[in-house]
């Protein structure tokens, strides 16, 4: 599932400098002034990486002659980087996910009323958001900032109109929001005593609340313990409202042996991340760790097995 939202860009009257974690200016380096000599590595040190085919090579400005003819000043020092390719569009990968994402657009010489620019965040592969600029309501080297609200790894500048733009002042903001915290419980309605040397499957119960619906949850994400179990094959996880709290909460297994619990641990966790936006969650709870268990044993399948379940408990909801 993918959710795109649209804002409404506001035209900058100013263009804060600094108090930003990253600034890309495109003064770092000299300017190409070549349509081919599209960005790639040249900011890897700051974790950004450019994926481009025929767009976005760096240009100086009017303050340096305007030798594209592009009639365009950066905002934040004269160059900038400019699209008049085929593709009028260029990617930009960041090594970790980042918040507050911005960036300066304007139209050049040569584009007409039809001009317009999209800018898309990803995060872990999914689009989590668009913002739509409409350039060809704006003059010539009249700046508009595109900015992001939510917390990106990846993000797809694109031209419309098949018109000639640029782009400068690419900025991002401090720690992104991290992992959503949640609620889990394993082994629901029995002691939380675990063995980690069973063979078995133990039961884990994430429960859902006000703002968080189990039933955006990427399943295949799902990872428990230090190793990051991934849900149990043959057995589907189930939607109930365990707890009673009138939120529907997701009741899965996971082997043993794949989580990576040893003895003395006291407390494990449970990842994922969402469908919606793929925005990660994380939630932890309490256990005690034995080497033997009183309760009973029952069979299930562990990597193509029959083992005992070693007195995991099932707990279904």
């Amino acid at each position: 599932m993918r959710r795109v939202l649209f804002s409404l860009v506001i035209l900058s009257i100013a263009f804060p400098i600094g108090a930003w974690a990253g600034t890309i200016s495109f003064d770092e380096f000299p300017a190409s002034n070549n349509n081919r000599a599209v960005l790639s590595t040249q900011y890897a040190d700051m974790g950004a990486h450019f994926v481009a085919t025929d767009d976005g090579a760096v240009w100086s400005g009017l303050s340096a002659g305007d030798p594209g003819g592009w009639g365009l000043e950066g905002t934040n020092g004269g160059n900038f980087l400019g699209f008049n390719g085929r593709s009028y569009a260029v990617s930009m990968l960041l090594d970790e996910s980042v918040a507050g994402f911005k960036l300066d657009v304007a139209r050049s010489m040569g584009s007409n009323g039809s001009a317009s620019f999209t800018l898309a965040g990803f995060r872990a592969g999914i689009q989590v958001e668009e913002v739509f600029v409409d350039l060809g309501a704006n003059a010539v080297n009249e700046w508009a900032t595109a900015s992001l609200s939510q917390d990106v790894d990846e993000v797809q500048m694109l031209g419309g109109g098949s018109q000639p733009f640029g782009v400068d002042n690419v900025r991002w903001g401090g720690e992104p929001v991290g992992a959503m915290a949640i609620r889990i419980d394993v082994k629901p309605g029995n002691s939380d005593v675990l063995n980690p040397f069973s063979r078995g499957v133990v039961p884990v119960v994430i429960f859902g609340s006000e703002d968080f619906d189990v039933e955006d949850v990427d399943a295949g994400s799902i990872a428990f313990g230090p190793n990051g179990a991934p849900v149990f094959a043959d057995m589907t996880p189930k939607v109930s409202d365990v707890d009673g709290d009138g939120y529907l909460d997701l009741f899965c297994h996971h082997a043993v042996p794949d989580s990576g619990i040893a003895m003395g641990d006291t407390e494990v966790c449970l990842t994922g991340n969402r469908m919606s936006d793929g925005r990660a969650f994380e939630g932890c709870t309490a256990v005690t760790t034995t080497p033997s268990s009183s309760l009973s044993s029952s069979k299930v399948k562990v990597n193509g097995k029959a083992h005992g379940h070693h007195g995991e408990g099932h707990g279904h909801p």
